[in-house]
């Protein structure tokens, strides 16, 4: 196993109002896909290393999460594959539930579940660990049960596989150490 030799970039949005609505660029991508992939494919050639990068990954990124703390799925499809895997962390399924969603149907179909049994879920990225094609983002979690009223709040270490710019495939994680491993290196 190799040591961590990746690109840490600072996720946190700090403009947190603008969250709340779909950007005009997110509107042209939602009309115009094509120039989507060609702008994000364009993007991921360059090394880890570059400011051009590392701001376009940031920019991708903050837009998913806010993406998906409004529930605005077309934006979420947008960076994902057709083929796109999805394997949250055990800890967060229910025992009767796979440990695979496959596709964007198979994604939604999971947050259709975490909705019906929670009534706020809010996921708020720190940073992102840029190691090539596979990129660690951290985040936070907190989410409140519709019925029991229960909340929880913890950490989130979810592993993206890219290829062309796109998630071909999300491992969620409940443990740093172990996101690291999957990708075979250690801090």
């Amino acid at each position: 196993m190799e040591a961590v030799r990746g690109v840490q970039t600072d996720l946190s949005d700090r403009n947190t109002s603008a969250s709340r609505r779909r950007r005009l660029d997110e509107r042209f991508y939602l009309h115009f896909p094509a120039v989507f992939r060609l702008v994000t494919g364009a993007w991921m050639r360059f090394p880890p290393t570059s400011r051009l990068r590392r701001l376009m990954l940031a920019q991708f990124f903050r837009a998913g999460y806010a993406a998906g703390n409004r529930r605005d799925f077309p934006v979420l499809r947008l960076g994902m594959d057709p083929d796109f895997e999805y394997r949250p962390a055990p800890e967060m399924l229910v025992p009767d539930h796979q440990p695979v969603f496959y596709g964007h149907e198979g994604y939604e179909r999971l947050w259709r579940h975490w909705l019906d049994a929670f009534e706020a879920i809010r996921l708020e990225p720190k940073d992102a660990l840029d190691l090539g094609h596979e990129v660690l983002v951290t985040a936070h979690v907190s989410v409140h049960g519709t019925r029991s009223g229960m909340s929880l709040s913890q950490p989130l270490f979810q592993l993206y596989h890219l290829r062309r710019g796109f998630v071909i495939r999300q491992d969620d994680f409940t443990d740093r150490a172990q996101a690291l491993e999957a990708v075979g290196v250690r801090e």
